[in-house]
């Protein structure tokens, strides 16, 4: 049972809450496996070499859309065992209210170091946010593909929405599971790469939205069983280390907003009072860089700037 100040009390100082393994555990490993089968994770995905990828490959419009290019809807998906589950719904309605609105849904995939061609590793080392997008053919970027991510904000463009993931597969710690920084939400947007520096003290960060105030943040790991189900503010700082598994990891990535119309009073719009910073930054530079993301070119290419964690 979903104790509602509990969630108040947890979101709007942390950001984040997790809800635990609630959804259907043979619902669940049935959709992972009917994934698996029909979008298969392998090097074979990959371009051969690095002379196909620079023919053949983009760095833009690789990764699936809201509804077009995304094997959710390419796959024909039935996920009503989730979006009409009571537990789930409750768990959304909880953090933004009733009436929401299910911007987009993605599966999103950890895929483990060793299965990536050294031809691609070469290009994404050192790349802080390596989307794997752009090195996997075409008819295979309907799902997104991750190898690590360095800290980030999900929530860049303006637009209110709170991130609920959901895992198919059990994830431990070698499995690269969402890490979360706790309340970083509070700065607003930033940009990347995020002015973060860590603290002799484990799992601790200081983040600075380079204005004068410096905030202490613990880092929080998202481990769990199948079907676990949790959620982050868009502006919250997350990512994940390196998967160093044997498998894959499947998850599912929905980005939901409130209906401010019909709901205005609910805890995620109460966050934003908590905010003290800007909730969108589109600042664009003179050599044509946006100030939100200095790690692109403004081809769309990435840079080489190191990452927070691996």
């Amino acid at each position: 049972m979903i104790k509602k100040k509990n969630v108040e009390k947890k979101f709007l100082e942390d950001g984040y809450f997790d809800f635990g393994s609630i959804l259907n555990k043979k619902d669940c490993l049935i959709l992972r496996d009917y994934i698996n089968k029909k979008r298969p994770c392998s090097k074979k995905i990959f371009y051969k070499n690095e002379k196909e990828f620079l023919k053949k490959g983009r760095f833009k419009n690789y990764s699936p859309g809201e509804k077009d290019h995304n094997a959710i809807f390419n796959l024909n998906l039935n996920l009503d065992f989730i979006e009409k589950s009571k537990k789930f719904k409750k768990c959304v309605e909880a953090i933004v209210g009733k009436d929401y609105i299910i911007k987009k849904k993605s599966i999103i995939r950890s895929v483990p170091r060793r299965m990536h061609p050294k031809w691609a590793l070469s290009f994404t080392k050192d790349i802080g946010r390596p989307n794997v997008n752009p090195y996997i053919k075409e008819e295979y970027q309907d799902v997104q593909y991750f190898q690590n991510v360095d800290f980030h904000q999900d929530m860049t463009r303006g637009i209110k929405f709170v991130t609920f993931y959901i895992y198919l597969d059990k994830v431990n710690k070698i499995d690269s599971p969402l890490n979360i920084l706790s309340g970083t939400y509070k700065f607003g947007s930033t940009h990347y790469p995020h002015y973060l520096r860590p603290s002799e003290s484990k799992n601790i960060w200081y983040y600075s939205n380079l204005q004068g105030n410096h905030m202490k943040s613990s880092q929080v790991s998202i481990s769990g069983g199948v079907g676990k189900v949790f959620c982050f503010h868009g502006l919250n700082l997350h990512g994940t280390k390196l998967n160093n598994s044997k498998k894959p990891r499947i998850s599912l990535r929905y980005l939901i907003q409130c209906n401010e119309k019909k709901n205005k009073n609910n805890i995620f719009l109460k966050s934003f009072k908590n905010c003290i910073g800007k909730i969108v930054e589109k600042r664009k530079l003179k050599n044509g860089f946006y100030f939100q993301r200095l790690d692109r070119t403004p081809k769309g290419n990435f840079l080489k700037t190191g990452s927070s964690i691996l």
